[in-house]
């Protein structure tokens, strides 16, 4: 009896033993799908708008990278609704997302006064108050984003810069000087208007660049940072010199119907000697062109003014929407993604697609041609915020869809800034 009753509670014993075992296997097993859960959440459906697309050269590299986030990341779904920023598209598409409710997750835009409403309007997020998004690894770059308020909301990609593109090839072979001074500008237009070589590839209503850097060359660096109100004498004189120049031959025949790809697209054929343009504007030059292509500054005439000024900087940056941020079932996968595009890997890998300024790491091995481009901003004795980010677009949109009026007669450069200075 002894016996028996020993083996029967031995068996006990052994039975609740079993059970404990069990059930600690069963909270281990309940651990590691806790743990498993951080990966393998419900599904996510992230939006993202940038203007990566259409001829912007980042684009491709771009859709990799989302790829291979969703890939390492397979919950988690993104609907990529980037567009060119070539036209202002970009800007109602931004505008009207914010407005009706329905904005992006993720975005890529200009932190200028185009993102002045959704900031104000609390619809992006504080970065550096966001939780576990990594802003390490930026330098002045990221400074340059802080807003008014003294918080930042966007973390820079890449910088930028915008000058004067040259074809060298073709000023040697028609033995023309290259732009260096107002005057040899000047001269370049009258000598290659004389040939079958367009002077300047420009497109005088697409004509973002072309009316900056006019206005820059009247005024120099303090001027052109005057405010719309001011309705600057050097800007009106600016746009008048576009008028002045396309009576000289300056520009395309048709260049109050063609668009800046249009145009562009003829500097890359070789067809036009000059362009103004942006330092994304190398991915897009064919390599057998680049080669004979440098980037110039802006010769400045104004009295007081320096020619070697540039217009750049980083006007565009990374946003979370305040939306996703604040879904429980989005705020994870949303910084992850911008962890993910924001880290020094990702950024260089852009950054080599576009030849711009990374905002972390730096580029090696740079082609000659790009490597001025950088210099000139290094050399340059001040980088100024382009007119198109410091004012109403509606009215930047004004002035540069009035420079074929310009051209024409019918306005004068005085008579568009008061327009535009109206709206405002």
């Amino acid at each position: 009896m002894v016996k028996k009753r020993s083996f029967g509670f031995l068996v006990m014993i052994m039975s609740i033993f079993l059970l404990l075992l069990a059930a600690c296997g069963d909270d281990g097993g309940n651990e590691s799908s806790g743990g498993n859960d951080a990966e393998a959440k419900e599904d996510v459906e992230l939006r993202v708008v940038t203007t990566m697309a259409g001829t912007d050269p980042a684009g491709e590299v771009f859709e990799t990278l989302l790829e291979e986030f969703k890939k390492e990341n397979p919950h988690v779904s993104i609907v990529n609704e980037s567009q060119s920023a070539d036209a202002g598209t970009i800007r109602t598409k931004i505008n009207t997302d914010f407005t009706s409710n329905n904005e992006p997750d993720l975005m890529f835009y200009f932190n200028t006064v185009d993102a002045e409403g959704i900031i104000d309007a609390g619809k992006v997020v504080n970065l550096e108050e966001a939780e576990g998004v990594d802003l390490s690894g930026y330098g002045e770059m990221l400074e340059q984003q802080r807003y008014e308020d003294g918080n930042l909301y966007a973390a820079p990609q890449t910088g930028f810069y915008e000058g004067l593109f040259v074809n060298k090839k073709l000023f040697e072979e028609h033995g023309v000087d290259l732009p260096t001074t107002w005057e040899k500008y000047e001269e370049a237009i009258k000598q290659f208007s004389e040939t079958d070589i367009i002077p300047v590839a420009a497109s005088t209503e697409d004509s973002y660049y072309v009316v900056e850097h006019y206005a820059l060359a009247a005024g120099g660096a303090e001027n052109y940072n005057a405010t719309l109100a001011d309705k600057n004498a050097a800007w009106a004189e600016g746009l008048d010199n576009i008028g002045k120049h396309a009576e000289m031959g300056a520009f395309p025949e048709d260049a109050g119907t063609i668009d800046l790809a249009m145009a562009s697209n003829l500097f890359h054929q070789e067809q036009a000697a000059m362009l103004y343009e942006g330092s994304w504007a190398w991915g897009s030059i064919p390599e057998e062109v680049a080669e004979h292509v440098e980037v110039l500054p802006m010769p400045i005439y104004a009295e007081g003014g320096s020619t070697g000024d540039v217009v750049g900087g980083a006007s565009q940056g990374w946003f979370i929407s305040t939306k996703a941020y604040e879904d429980e079932n989005k705020k994870d996968a949303v910084v992850k993604l911008f962890n993910f595009l924001t880290s020094e890997e990702n950024i260089l890998r852009i950054a080599e697609a576009t030849g711009q300024v990374p905002a972390k790491g730096s580029l090696s091995d740079l082609p000659e041609n790009i490597a001025v481009g950088h210099k000139m901003v290094d050399e340059a004795g001040s980088v100024l915020t382009p007119i198109n980010d410091r004012i109403l677009p509606e009215a930047f949109t004004l002035i540069r869809t009035s420079v074929p009026q310009i051209v024409s007669g019918d306005k004068t450069g005085k008579d568009v800034l008061e327009e535009a200075a109206a709206l405002e």
